[in-house]
């Protein structure tokens, strides 16, 4: 490509100079054209002289009108070979009219004007190489033509001097001809230096300043223009505005239809969203599917302001109604706008981007997707604390923030017989953050799988090192699986590699999975479950009830144990519709063969109508709140499990805490 761009560079610039050297060389060429016609007046008859002069005239006036024509042209760099082309084939021609000078203007009875007419011929081929010497070609054509016509003509009917003059000119065109091509090929040398040098110095511009795939301006050049608008906006005091646009599900496209096909959609969007913007606004990308415009001075009124950058976003977003031909197939997509206005210099760049940033994380959040949202300053406080969050939890892993808590399990005779793994932050700054706040930010930016990998990592390290003990040798682990982690291509790879790995009892683990997992690609699921039980692992089914799946999918998933959740457990003692639903879901996995277990036991009375509802397995408050390792296996020494077991009711701030737990989100518990 950088080839390609050099010789056309060079084309275009030899082309350039040829036609920029036209205007002289057609003053020249008619002051020898008139001496000529005076010098042979009186010898040669006037009706060939008019003959050669018409011949001269529409040779010279053609590279007139051709010069006219190609500086009228506005594309003409891009249209180089098409002139270069023309302006040989007039080259012939001008050489032409002048080699019939020597047929038609010799005078026999005049040794002086023959030696005229050749000294004038010798002049003029001498500045034509010259002139054309930048492109052998057309000075070649030049002189061939003048040589094809005068050269016979004086050897054959000149005198002894004559024909010593065209000797002499021979000899000179060849030498000069072959100064003119060393000429040619230095200057042509240069030009390609001097071009390479412009395109490299041009490359790098681009590379430092555009991004390589939309060519739009990237962040560096955005910085740029965004301080240009705050000084003009200071300037002038009026208001500009920066629009913070992402793709609404662009990950998706990327897994499922590939990188280039992203690739494709990126070039296509931005070459719309160019369209929506004024010569002075600035459309940026800023890095993946976000693209950050400038909106510069919008007016001196705010509400005048804000009504003109909706309007932008609005041009913006109606670019979107119309689908993307990609190479595989039309694919339709929505963006997320924001919008924060900024007047003067009242905020720093990076505030302005951010605030831009939260406006568009609004309208991403909003229940429709092809949402524009203004900032506001009333959700700044909420919204900086999940920015905050997605940003430190991307550090979380390699820090070492993250903690395992284990909240036991147990059976109708309250003797343990494993644990549940829960997952806890412990910030630096802001101390423990619930799991109901941070796992779905991980879920939603990908965070989950790298998390996942290590929970499942320390529970069979856990689950290893508990097989040196009697107390614990026989404890299961259930560790919980986001429905992102579970449907990555090489979860069963990873598992197993980990299980296998850590060379702990794979029996002993037990994968709990979600029922929002369960709404597509049943069959795909089936087969990783399989795979993984072959090894000897076991699954259960989170939080079932709350969820979407259906019977007919329930049965056809080879699950081992169905987890009754804690919402249906809160109330069974006065709800008859969630003692009735209990129950139900009790009754129906004894006949399917599956064990059950019911989580968020908190009272004895919850426990004893479970029981004769024939539900064995409890988790809950009742028994012990989530604890970190070192707790957790002190409990099981000191016998606290069976203490708690015998309270009727839990202390009130562990109440508390089990309130707190109830909103959560059924992923929270990972």
């Amino acid at each position: 490509m950088d080839k390609a761009a050099e010789s056309a560079a060079l084309n275009a610039e030899i082309v350039e100079m040829l036609y920029a050297n036209n205007r002289r060389s057609l003053m020249a060429a008619i002051v020898v054209m008139a001496a000529l016609l005076l010098t042979q007046l009186h010898l040669i008859n006037s009706s060939i002289l008019i003959i050669w002069s018409v011949i001269f005239l529409s040779a010279y006036g053609s590279r007139g009108y051709l010069t006219f024509k190609y500086y009228k042209d506005q594309r003409r760099t891009l249209h180089s070979m098409h002139w270069l082309q023309w302006f040989r084939f007039n080259t012939g021609f001008c050489g032409l009219a002048w080699g019939l000078a020597g047929i038609l203007l010799f005078p026999e009875a005049a040794p002086a004007n023959q030696a005229f007419l050749i000294f004038a011929l010798v002049g003029v081929s001498g500045a034509g190489i010259i002139i054309y010497s930048v492109d052998s070609f057309t000075s070649n054509l030049f002189t061939g033509g003048i040589v094809v016509f005068m050269i016979p003509r004086f050897l054959t009917h000149g005198t002894s001097v004559s024909i010593a003059l065209a000797v002499l000119f021979i000899v000179y065109v060849i030498y000069v001809s072959v100064a003119g091509n060393a000429l040619a090929k230095s200057l042509r040398e240069n030009i390609s230096l001097r071009i390479a040098s412009n395109l490299d110095n041009k490359k790098v511009h681009q590379l430092a300043y555009y991004d390589f795939l939309t060519e739009l301006p990237n962040r560096r050049l955005l910085s740029d223009r965004l301080q240009q608008a705050f000084v003009r906006c200071a300037r002038g005091q009026c208001h500009g505005a920066v629009l913070s646009l992402d793709l609404n599900n662009f990950k998706g496209l990327n897994d499922s239809m590939g990188h280039q096909a992203g690739d494709e959609l990126l070039q296509q969007v931005a070459a719309r969203l160019q369209q929506c913007l004024r010569k002075k606004d600035t459309i940026a990308r800023m890095g993946g599917d976000e693209f950050i415009a400038v909106l510069d001075e919008l007016g001196c009124d705010k509400a005048e302001a804000i009504r003109a950058a909706q309007v932008t976003a609005e041009k913006m977003m109606a670019v979107f109604s119309q689908p993307f031909q990609l190479q595989q197939s039309k694919y339709r997509t929505t963006p997320s706008i924001g919008i924060c206005l900024f007047h003067s210099d009242d905020y720093s760049e990076e505030e302005v981007l951010r605030r831009a940033d939260i406006a568009m994380y609004q309208a991403k959040k909003s229940d429709n997707l092809n949402s524009i949202q203004m900032y506001d300053e009333l959700l700044h406080p909420a919204i900086e604390m999940r920015a905050t969050l997605e940003n430190d939890l991307a550090f979380a892993l390699q820090g070492n923030q993250l903690l395992l808590y284990f909240q036991v399990q147990v059976d109708e005779t309250h003797r343990p017989i494993g644990a549940e793994v829960l997952l806890r932050w412990q910030h630096p700054t802001l101390g423990m953050i619930p799991p109901d706040q941070f796992i779905p930010i991980a879920e939603e930016t990908g965070e989950i799988v790298p998390i996942g990998h290590w929970v499942l990592q320390q529970a069979c390290r856990q689950l290893k090192q508990w097989a040196e003990a009697p107390l614990t040798r026989t404890l299961t682990l259930s560790v919980n699986v986001s429905a992102v982690q579970f449907n990555q291509p090489d979860f069963v790879e990873i598992v197993s590699d980990t299980v296998l790995g850590s060379g702990c009892d794979p029996r002993l683990l037990k994968l709990e999975l979600t029922e929002s997992l369960m709404v597509r690609n049943v069959e795909e699921i089936i087969i990783k479950i399989q795979a993984l039980k072959a090894l000897g692992m076991t699954f259960s089914l989170d939080d079932f009830g709350t969820g979407q799946s259906s019977l007919s999918v329930l049965k056809r998933l080879p699950l081992d144990e169905l987890k009754i959740d804690k919402s249906f457990i809160k109330d069974i003692q006065h709800n008859a519709y969630d003692s009735f639903i209990v129950e139900t879901i009790i009754n129906m996995a004894k006949n399917l063969g599956q064990t059950v277990i019911a989580e968020g036991v908190e009272i004895q009375q919850q426990q004893a109508l479970l029981q004769t509802m024939g539900c064995r397995l409890f988790q809950g408050y009742l028994y012990s709140r989530p604890l970190p390792l070192g707790e957790f296996e002190s409990s099981l020494h000191t016998g606290l499990v069976h203490s708690r077991s015998q309270q009727s009711r839990v202390a009130p701030e562990d109440k508390a805490k089990t309130k707190k737990r109830q909103k959560a989100s059924p992923t929270a518990e990972f």
